[in-house]
């Protein structure tokens, strides 16, 4: 039988993604938290305007994937719940003091691991690697949409 090995794009991002994540896990192990570092950085810059469902947009998570991000996060202490006065429908998003600590040396372990990675690599090629991963993302989108639906597109 003939076979083609073809190797998915994923899974080269994938272990790319997963050894990244595990050495910032390494560098911010000290701070008591386990993960959904970016996450948390991201409700820190926007602390107290916003809801789980503009972070839920945000990251393109599903709205039980935040509710698990936000508990996690609050179980760790890092971030907490409050109702939102102009909507009490919403619940608006807001970092502890630990938060306020540990983000700044969450933000260093990126910049360091971003420097790392990225050394010996060109601005030009940088530029390059962005774009493909943009129209990568574009070209994923209706794909996605359409396996949800159950059709087939070429």
């Amino acid at each position: 039988m003939d076979v083609k090995l073809i190797e998915p794009i994923s899974r080269k991002l994938n272990h790319l993604g997963r050894a990244y994540l595990n050495l910032v896990a390494k560098k911010v192990e000290n701070l008591g938290i386990s993960r959904y570092y970016y996450a948390l950085t991201y409700i820190c810059y926007h602390d107290g305007k916003l809801t789980q469902k503009a972070l839920a947009n945000e990251l393109g998570k599903d709205k039980s994937i935040i509710v698990n991000i936000i508990d996690t996060l609050s179980s760790e202490g890092f971030v907490y719940r409050e109702v939102n006065p102009a909507d009490r429908r919403e619940h608006l998003l807001k970092v502890t003091e630990k938060a306020k600590k540990a983000v700044p040396k969450i933000i260093e372990a990126f910049e360091e691991l971003n420097n790392s990675i990225s050394a010996h690599v060109s601005d030009e090629e940088m530029k390059i690697f962005n774009s493909v991963l943009l129209k990568m993302g574009d070209n994923i989108k209706p794909l996605t949409v359409s396996e949800t639906n159950n059709e087939t597109k070429p």
